[in-house]
């Protein structure tokens, strides 16, 4: 999170506006005193963005996210994990029950 300072046509300083940015990293750099511009949406006084454009150096910084494939494999796998839970579960609760067969002990045990 950090703020940028809003100015006016005529130079002078209008606001502060806070600004968040969300992500597992960045891409790009920003730095006290570059001037930036940022897009997103206000939400409770602070402006969401995605990405912003630093004027002073002319790179684009990004928050990067998780990518799709890890959101995949990770839902895979909990999937099954969640098919082992239940198989075994059914195999506990509902199957039938467990326990020597009918004809032990053997006549001839000692």
């Amino acid at each position: 999170m950090f703020r940028l300072e809003r100015y006016d046509d005529s130079g002078k300083r209008v606001m502060l506006v806070p600004v968040e940015m969300r992500g597992i990293g960045f891409e790009g750099s920003i730095h006290d005193g570059d001037w930036a511009r940022v897009s997103g949406r206000i939400r409770a006084g602070t402006l969401h963005a995605k990405r912003l454009h630093n004027v002073t150096t002319g790179a684009d910084v990004r928050a990067t996210r998780t990518p799709k494939w890890q959101w995949i494999l990770a839902g895979v796998f909990i999937c099954i994990v969640v098919a082992i839970i239940v198989s075994a579960w059914i195999g506990i609760f509902v199957g039938e029950p467990g326990g020597p067969p009918d004809d032990w002990p053997p006549e001839d045990f000692p």
